[in-house]
């Protein structure tokens, strides 16, 4: 089991080595390389930390120097992600979404001494900005294929770090350990970069203080331990990620597992099956895509045990929501942020079913859709040893979660930022659609006069690096400012709003706030992104960006002829097929706050493009002005 918080050390190098002095023969990371599984002991893991750190050092690297790494997640991350941090550095994540311009950006603004790149790919973008870059004096290869030719004394392979560093240690072993003794727990030791949907991206200072403190309620509430996995596939500059992979693992001590490429999560996950699975909501969506994919190839038999079998399992999940939620929708009737998801609670827990009411009957035909079907598609997923899952970084639709729920999955909400740590989680048996969960402990929360919500947390940030008057701005004695709207039900629960600087004002008067709409939108399995339109306009609209894979799997079951993707997204049977998506969306909200029109785009938003941030949050400001001609067409006409 995990070590009782009073024997933590308070930085995280500290942390670190303990682990790799009391675990050293266990597992303690996994990665797949060409279809085989190498396993990292934490002897292994803190072999290569050693070497890094040293190498670093080596390098000309002074505490309080930031170590850059712009790559996707895999184990040399992790190494110089700790070896920069043991010799008093600070780790800066990009990531390998980033525009060479938003590379520069962030590495001039870190100051960063050292650049750790994953490929030629990244090589070749920070190659491109190094005139802009005074204060950077090595680039950090890891895997160097393609690059062999190049001959530049500022750059290094990874392996030509680590034997740096194994020489520099060779002549002063101790000068590693002396540097770890040397750091402090108010010292800076991790800079996340916010996303930057209105403006520069922010440096967010967090300390060894902050992380510890941030990471340890979430300790208590998920149970990990050494016997548990993880799968990591996201982006390890993301705080969530970097607190499940790097820091609940030197807590905890589960096993985490890289997945071969991001794109590979998929066919990763059922080989791994973690028994702790986070992901944002757009991967649960495209989990349930995939089976409702599936079914639609199944024999006809097939499909009405699927059918019945869901059934079930829904009717099991409205039961216990029912038990937990129904008591407590009295008090909500007049608070206006949570009218929706209000609603939705009421709309599937009275919503007809051909199964039995809550009862021992239900029960077992329950455990008997689980034995015959539901644990089937569970390990089919890579969720079948799950034991806990969570969606985070946006709300979830209603009807994903309880698709969940009824499939036996153990799915649960949290809500955080960047500068705050996880501050929000589901408790056990607590679900509640629509609504995010309850404070963690040592947590507070209060609501603005405009209905913002603020928060005073353990893990909160230092401030933003550079920006003192953003910092003063957004921290006032001791309450961060989130930018979100939300609401408190009587039992403490969060109910999401939106962000603040997303609310429209349609000419009529009214206010809207996008955020629930447009993620009912893309739980369609055939909507990716949704953009709704509709400040100072009569009515919204939206923009709509197709889900690939599952349209074309439509397209070529529906007889619907295309080769491109502009193909389908002009067809008039994809674009029936989308009107009648967002007509079952709209049937769950008022008149005044459905989608009247719409448009296709022919291609997926692009972070490339500034379309979306590297985090994958759209950058409305900027799709408003570059689609303006498409927006103005739909509202050239007079609705009716």
């Amino acid at each position: 089991m995990s070590t009782p918080a009073t024997s933590i050390p308070m930085t995280l190098p500290g942390l670190f080595w303990d682990r790799v002095r009391r675990w050293a023969p266990r597992v303690a990371l996994r990665e797949k390389n060409f279809g085989i599984w190498e396993e990292f002991t934490w002897a292994d893991y803190g072999e290569r930390v050693r070497a890094c750190g040293f190498g670093l050092i080596a390098c000309g690297l002074e505490p309080g120097r930031s170590v850059a790494i712009a790559s996707e997640g895999r184990p040399e991350w992790l190494f110089a992600d700790f070896g920069a941090q043991s010799v008093g550095g600070i780790a800066v994540g990009l990531y390998a979404t980033n525009s060479a311009e938003q590379c520069a950006y962030v590495l001039e603004h870190a100051e960063a001494h050292v650049c750790v790149v994953e490929d030629q790919e990244q090589f070749d973008k920070i190659m491109n900005v190094r005139s802009q870059l005074p204060n950077l004096h090595w680039i950090v290869v890891i895997d160097p294929k393609g690059l062999r030719h190049v001959d530049d004394p500022m750059v290094l392979t990874f392996a030509e770090l680590l034997e740096k560093g194994r020489d520099l240690e060779r002549v002063q072993p101790g000068l590693l350990d002396e540097r770890v003794d040397a750091i402090a727990p108010d010292d800076t030791t991790i800079l996340f970069y916010t996303s930057g949907t209105t403006g520069p991206p922010k440096g967010v200072m967090h300390s060894h203080r902050s992380l510890l403190d941030g990471i340890e309620p979430l300790v208590a509430v998920t149970g990990l331990s050494e016997q548990d996995e993880t799968l990591c596939y996201g982006a390890l500059c993301h705080l969530s990620e970097r607190f499940v992979s790097l820091l609940m693992s030197l807590r905890c001590g589960q096993i985490v597992n890289f997945a071969e490429r991001p794109e590979t999560v998929f066919q990763d996950l059922p080989e791994v099956s973690p028994t702790f699975f986070f992901g944002v909501p757009r991967i649960f969506e495209k989990l349930k895509a995939r089976i409702d994919i599936d079914m639609e190839e199944a024999t006809w038999g097939k499909r009405k045990v699927y059918a019945l079998a869901l059934r079930i399992g829904g009717r099991r999940c409205r039961a216990r929501l029912a038990e937990q939620s129904v008591s407590q929708l009295g008090g909500q009737a007049d608070n206006q942020l949570n009218g929706q998801a209000k609603g939705q609670v009421k709309d599937l827990v009275s919503a007809p079913a051909d199964g039995p009411p809550s009862s021992p009957v239900l029960s077992v035909l329950w455990h008997l859709a689980d034995l015959l079907v539901l644990r089937k598609l569970r390990q089919r997923l890579g969720l079948g040893r799950v034991r806990m899952a969570v969606v985070a970084a946006a709300p979830i639709a209603p009807e994903v979660l309880e698709f969940f729920l009824g499939l036996g999955v153990p799915l649960r909400e949290a809500y955080g930022m960047t500068e705050t740590g996880v501050t929000v989680w589901t408790p056990d048996n607590g679900v509640r659609l629509g609504k995010a969960g309850v404070a963690l402990e040592g947590t507070q929360f209060r609501l603005s006069s405009e209905g913002e919500v603020l928060c005073s947390s353990p893990g909160m940030m230092q401030g933003y690096l550079k920006n003192p008057e953003a910092t003063a701005e957004t921290l006032q004695d001791g309450w961060l400012s989130s930018g979100d709207l939300g609401s408190f039900d009587d039992d403490g629960y969060l109910v999401f709003g939106g962000r603040a600087k997303d609310t429209m004002i349609l000419a009529t008067g009214r206010n809207v706030v996008p955020a629930n709409l447009e993620n009912m939108l893309k739980a369609s399995d055939y909507i990716l992104d949704s953009v709704v339109i509709g400040d100072r306009r009569p009515y919204l609209t939206a923009l709509i960006v197709l889900d690939e894979e599952t349209v074309s799997h439509y397209a070529q079951t529906h007889n619907v002829p295309f080769s491109t993707h502009a193909d389908l997204a002009t067809h008039p049977d994809i674009v029936h097929l989308i009107h009648r998506e967002i007509q079952a969306v709209n049937a769950r909200w008022s008149d005044r706050e459905q989608v009247e029109d719409f448009r296709i785009l022919n291609w997926e938003l692009s972070s490339d493009d500034d379309e979306l941030t590297p985090t994958m949050k759209v950058r409305r400001s900027f799709l408003c002005e570059q689609y303006a001609e498409l927006i103005d067409e739909m509202y050239e006409t007079a609705h009716v």
